[in-house]
């Protein structure tokens, strides 16, 4: 192996204020650890454990951080999505011999979108468990938490009435239209 060069012990230092491991700017480098761990000692740089220890309990709690962040968020737009169920909804089309459009106003969405709704909230109340779950670590099992009660609610509700009530006719728009 080429004899170790100026560059490569001020690339050590480098690496070494930036708080990286002994193994990886070893690999770094692509030198030997043995090699890198005693050119470290005569430029006295020391690996103390501590230091990394640290390092790695702040990154854990910073991650930890972003979970519990994108949980709430999550939830969040969950009650978003779930507010549409009960809003008025533009419906619209493209059809017919010359092409047109056509839309209409509806006092809630169809079934078949409130259903996509209540899906989408389950999906993201979904995930927000399984976020805090992690959050919670070994602690959460076998424990039943409120979004999982929460999402077996929407489910149930979802499942009440499977049938898809009748789409509107035009005409029946029409005259809800006229008279209003």
């Amino acid at each position: 192996m080429a004899a170790w060069t100026d560059e490569e012990s001020r690339r050590l230092r480098e690496l070494h204020d930036q708080g990286m491991s002994l193994r990886a700017i070893a690999e770094e480098m692509g030198r030997p650890q043995s090699t890198v761990s005693r050119w470290a000692d005569r430029l006295n740089l020391s690996f103390d454990r501590s230091k990394t220890k640290k390092a790695t309990e702040a990154r854990v709690i910073d991650t930890k951080a972003a979970r519990v962040e994108l949980e709430q968020r999550l939830i969040a737009e969950a009650n978003k999505v779930l507010d549409q169920m009960w809003e008025p909804t533009l419906v619209f089309s493209f059809g017919g011999k010359d092409n047109t459009y056509e839309e209409h106003l509806l006092d809630r969405p169809t079934f078949g979108d409130q259903k996509a709704i209540v899906q989408t909230a389950a999906t993201a109340l979904n995930a927000a468990n399984k976020l805090h779950e992690m959050n919670a670590g070994a602690d959460a099992e076998g424990v039943v938490s409120v979004l999982a009660e929460v999402h077996a609610a929407i489910t149930a509700m979802a499942d009440e009435n499977p049938d898809e009530p009748p789409t509107p006719t035009d005409e029946e728009l029409d005259a809800e239209e006229e008279g209003q």
